[in-house]
């Protein structure tokens, strides 16, 4: 798995990473050139994560996936708290920091992957996205990690998951 991982992930040296937004509990972000498909602004490449993620700096976490469940407002009752609130998460907070440091420009420099399907895109300003899947396989259900979709086509890309990966291209 980690050679399939490493010969798709070396498209992204070089790209610009930004666009990192949420989709629900998604993070989703953007590689290379800006492209219009339809109504949306995508890159050359997006990735989708559904596992746990963290964007660090030089000497800190940014912004991370455990962030989606933590109230932006210190005074918000736990109990009642409605994450999927677009604003209303922490995460969202972080977020709009991590794209204020994205705007000189990011580029993926290099890249690691593990055999379990985790990687850490390294970019340029000490900027690291990290992905770290964290559920085991099950036979009864499949998790998905993450996909890395190329240019807004819904029909080419690549997942990974508890079942390994899977390539999909159009035909």
């Amino acid at each position: 798995m980690k050679d399939i991982i490493e010969r798709v992930l070396a498209q992204l040296v070089g790209l610009r990473m930004w666009g990192l937004s949420r989709e629900a509990d998604l993070l989703v972000v953007q590689f290379g050139d800006r492209r219009q498909v339809g109504e949306r602004t995508v890159g050359s490449f997006t990735l989708q994560i559904a596992c746990a993620w963290r964007v660090a700096g030089p000497t800190s976490i940014l912004a991370a996936s455990g962030d989606l469940f933590t109230p932006a407002d210190p005074d918000a009752e736990l109990e009642t708290f409605d994450w999927d609130v677009p604003g209303a998460s922490w995460w969202d907070v972080q977020m709009q920091e991590v794209m204020r440091m994205l705007e000189p420009e990011k580029t993926v420099t290099t890249f690691m992957a593990d055999s379990y399907g985790g990687v850490r895109l390294v970019c340029t300003g000490g900027v690291e996205l990290e992905v770290f899947p964290n559920s085991s396989p099950a036979a009864h259900v499949e998790t998905e990690f993450w996909r890395l979709i190329r240019g807004g086509q819904t029909d080419d890309y690549l997942m990974v998951g508890t079942s390994g990966i899977e390539l999909v291209q159009p035909t």
